[in-house]
This record gives structure tokens, C-alpha cells and sequence, in this order.
């Protein structure tokens, strides 16, 4: 599993709207234009980026940040809480 930040200025409302539900099937809407998503493999990731291409303009930007799990361990908010935090055992 891997996981991404995905970040984006679209000026059509519509588009807007059309890529904001499709990343919702993906992740969650961690700030008005910014989701954190999980994708299973690289062509999962490479299926929805052709996916998302339909909606967008010339002048439109979409960046897919990766998030390695090191770095997500270290992310925190404004006030220093942790923003990822993980089980010490998964128990299945």
C-alpha cells in the first residue's frame, strides 16, 4: 500500500467537483484542496492519474506527493500533534 498527498488548482467548478469525488473513492479530504490517498499498486496509482487527466484543463495543476511511511511518522499539525499514528501490533 502506498500513499500519496494529492494537491490541486482546478478553476471549473464542475471539473473541481468531478476530481474531488473521484480521490474520495481513494482517501480523505485532509484541507478544502488537498487529499491524502492509498493506492495498492503503481498502476493503480497510474489508472487514476489517466482517470483524473478527462477533468482538466490547460491551466489546471495536479501534484501527487509521495508519502513514504518514515516521513508520514514524522508529520505533525500545527501544534505539534502527531498526525499519523500507528498501532504497535496489528492483531489479526
Amino acid at each position: 500500500m502506498q500513499a500519496w498527498l494529492v494537491c490541486f488548482d482546478i478553476s471549473d467548478d464542475r471539473n473541481r467537483y468531478r476530481v474531488v469525488k473521484h480521490l474520495s473513492e481513494y482517501g480523505v479530504r485532509v484541507q478544502k484542496s488537498v487529499f491524502e490517498i492509498s493506492v495498492n499498486s503503481p498502476a493503480e496509482l497510474q489508472q487514476l492519474r489517466n482517470n483524473l487527466t478527462h477533468w482538466l484543463d490547460e491551466e489546471d495543476d495536479l501534484r501527487f506527493y509521495f508519502l513514504c511511511l518514515n516521513c508520514r511518522r514524522k508529520s505533525t499539525d500545527l501544534d505539534g500533534r502527531r498526525i499519523a499514528v500507528y498501532p504497535s501490533a496489528i492483531i489479526l
